[in-house]
């Protein structure tokens, strides 16, 4: 049987955050473009053996939430480079529900521009608290079912 390595980010929203484990979060792909998560089904439906729409809108937001935490990981104490010095929050979001799911869910974060991640750093290091905007779609064969637009917040 061939190892599979688990990205830090999975393990991290198993261990932190006990909702990204019970759904069964799993990192399909990161890359320099997007993050994308799924989720199997079978945990995340409801009564019409759809998707749960709290479900749609969890995993989301956890796409959201995995962009800015793969911003941060980095940035660290440099006394203690295993413990960050900054906090992740949600400060709104909005999602759109445009159709039901039926099979496993999938959620795709595209990465924000250079410029926005250059803004958003900037005002870190100033304020030490900054806002980023991201969208994060849930897609079943090539179409949006759940838009969600969030701000996430950083603070130091």
């Amino acid at each position: 049987m061939k190892a599979v390595k688990v990205p830090a980010l999975e393990l991290f929203l198993h261990e932190m955050i006990p909702l990204a484990k019970a759904m069964g979060v799993g990192v399909e792909v990161s890359d320099d473009r997007a993050l994308v998560l799924t989720a199997p089904k079978e945990q995340n439906k409801n009564s019409l053996n759809t998707a749960f729409g709290g479900s749609l809108v969890s995993l989301a937001t956890l796409a959201g939430y995995g962009v800015v935490w793969e911003l941060m990981k980095g940035e660290t104490k440099s006394e203690k480079p295993e413990k960050p010095v900054w906090h992740i929050v949600v400060k709104e979001s909005r999602a759109a529900y445009r159709r039901p799911v039926i099979g496993d869910l999938r959620a795709i974060c595209e990465r924000p521009a250079q410029a926005a991640i250059a803004e958003f750093k900037e005002a870190l290091a100033r304020y030490g608290k900054a806002k980023l905007k991201l969208r994060a779609a849930i897609v079943e064969n090539g179409n949006v079912a759940v838009d969600v637009h969030a701000a996430f917040v950083v603070s130091r």
